[in-house]
């Protein structure tokens, strides 16, 4: 008898944890659910700007380890290969942000329609249609300069002849698939814009997952299969950016009404090619500048023999893992930022820039003083040589500060853009680091004979000095006086005011269920104010891209 009674008295319990567990659930489901329905003004909070960083930086992390793996993967074939691979990602990455600037332009360009809350297939298609063929275009641009005129990049950076062979092999397997390139980043542009962050996340994770696999196998061999070195890695990131591409047209066409077709270019939409150019160009510009000025220091360094560039490389790419969420926060940043510059919310804006800079300058610094600590267990991951692990620790010690400035540069960088300055980010980056970085690295590291460590510490006052005049340029609030000059400290009143007239105020895009619109799946960058809703009541045609 004591059995049955124990025994029901544990289904009872088990039934009501269960029900308990099933009400939190639901509470959790319901409050996912109302958070994304949030109109955009109202998704401003620190923990807005969390919910939007966390898959920004799983997707940036996700694009960076397929250059870094294929690093790894080389360090067993010596410090040559590294090199070589190190010097052709630096031309690549020259094209890699001019590709993907005109991707962040189509981005921008379709929520500009989705975000009217009127259903306009036409004006996506023709965007898309654009978009994939602007990037192809460009693509094959690059692909044919590559090739042409490869040994002239080769000599400008002062590359080691000896490493000449594998470098060449490197540059031109991957840079002769840009085109497909190109496309990806179209597709996954078109993607965000219909708030499928997760699905381009997935296709992220696709494409490690395949270039991890045939690393391990093209590179150092197995089994029956050879070693093929430099190429066999080429071959791998090549195949994993197809598999990728397909993955995201695959979820485009099942997620998405969006159907490119070539009959959108006839006429030729000149007006949306010219709000493209207008998007992309400067978007482009500052991180454009900073590669360019990175190339240059680059041939410095190539002149110190392959040791030191391999230091470089692995050095970089460590630093790179430091300031990672710094560039998520800063595009998370970005969003809430032109969400409340739009709702004339202006008081918030300077806790917000605060907020992250600081936290992006702590976890940046709080990175990078484990990674200096732990210097020689993780580069001895990659290699044994003592010279790259002497020299590295000074690298890193150095880059413990250099990160500092660098991780506020993102943020302030991003700011400023958000509310309307571009010019000023740009200017600073241009004057200060061809004087600073470029031209402080050849006296320190050239000239002084200071050697790598000289040139990281010229990196690292340019970096402090572009990050202090860009926070003096925002405390004085010259941005503030621009807003209001143009009215939008009282743009919350007049939506508040015609809110009750909106019909369509959801924060969903069109062709995205509302249910969807949660955990990664939030949209990144579709916001409908009131404005925007009760000006697509009263539009007839397509919206209106000329503000680009």
């Amino acid at each position: 008898m004591s059995l049955v009674v124990l025994a029901q008295g544990a289904r009872g319990y088990a039934l009501g944890a269960a029900a308990r567990i099933q009400g939190v659930h639901q509470r959790a489901t319901a409050s996912r659910k109302a958070r994304a329905t949030r109109p955009a003004a109202e998704r401003t909070a620190s923990s807005d700007v969390f919910v939007l960083s966390v898959p920004l930086f799983i997707e940036l992390f996700m694009q960076i380890m397929v250059g870094n793996v294929n690093q790894m993967m080389l360090a067993p074939q010596g410090a040559g290969a590294a090199a070589a691979v190190g010097n052709a990602l630096q031309i690549l990455n020259i094209v890699t942000i001019a590709l993907s600037a005109m991707g962040t332009a189509t981005t921008v360009l379709a929520t500009r329609v989705l975000g009217n809350g009127a259903e306009h297939k036409r004006s996506l298609a023709e965007i898309a249609t654009l978009g994939l063929v602007v990037n192809a275009t460009l693509g094959l641009a690059v692909s044919a300069a590559l090739f042409a005129f490869w040994p002239q990049f080769f000599a400008w950076l002062n590359i080691d002849p000896a490493v000449h062979g594998m470098a060449s092999s490197y540059l031109l397997i991957v840079g002769s698939t840009t085109l497909f390139q190109g496309a990806f980043f179209a597709v996954t542009a078109l993607l965000r814009g219909f708030a499928r962050v997760g699905d381009v996340m997935a296709a992220s994770l696709v494409m490690n997952a395949v270039n991890i696999l045939l690393c391990a196998l093209l590179v150092n061999g197995l089994g029956p299969i050879p070693a093929f070195g430099v190429e066999g890695s080429a071959t791998a990131a090549v195949t994993a950016r197809l598999v990728g591409l397909v993955l995201a047209v695959f979820m485009l066409l099942r997620h998405t009404d969006v159907r490119p077709s070539l009959q959108c270019l006839r006429p030729f939409p000149w007006p949306t090619l010219k709000g493209m150019m207008r998007v992309g160009i400067p978007s482009s510009g500052e991180q454009m500048n900073y590669d360019l000025a990175q190339i240059v220091i680059l041939s410095f360094i190539n002149v110190l023999g392959t040791t030191v560039v391999t230091v470089k490389v692995y050095c970089s790419m460590l630093a790179s893992i430091a300031y990672l969420y710094s560039i998520a926060l800063s595009q998370a940043t970005q969003i809430i930022l032109g969400y409340l510059m739009g709702a004339g919310k202006l008081d918030v804006v300077r806790r917000r820039v605060w907020m992250a800079d600081l936290i992006a300058a702590s976890l940046t610094t709080a990175v990078s003083l484990v990674l200096w600590l732990n210097f020689d267990a993780v580069i001895g991951l990659l290699t044994p040589d003592p010279l790259v692990h002497e020299l590295g620790r000074q690298i890193m010690l150095v880059e413990v500060f250099l990160g500092i400035g660098r991780a506020l540069n993102i943020v302030m960088v991003r700011t400023l853009i958000a509310l309307g300055d571009a010019r000023t980010p740009v200017t600073v980056n241009i004057a200060f680091s061809w004087v600073f970085a470029v031209g402080g690295g050849w006296l320190l590291g050239v000239g002084w004979g200071w050697g790598l460590v000289g040139m990281w510490v010229a990196m690292c006052i340019d970096e402090w000095l572009r990050a202090a005049f860009l926070i003096v340029a925002f405390a004085r609030g010259g941005w503030r006086k621009r807003a209001e000059a143009q009215g939008l400290g009282q743009a919350n009143k007049d939506l508040s005011a015609a809110a009750p007239h909106v019909k369509n105020s959801s924060f969903a895009a069109p062709g995205v269920k509302q249910d969807e619109i949660v955990g990664v799946n939030a949209p990144s960058f579709i916001g409908v104010t009131s404005l925007d809703a009760q000006r697509s009541a009263t539009a007839a045609d397509a919206p209106d891209l000329s503000l680009f």
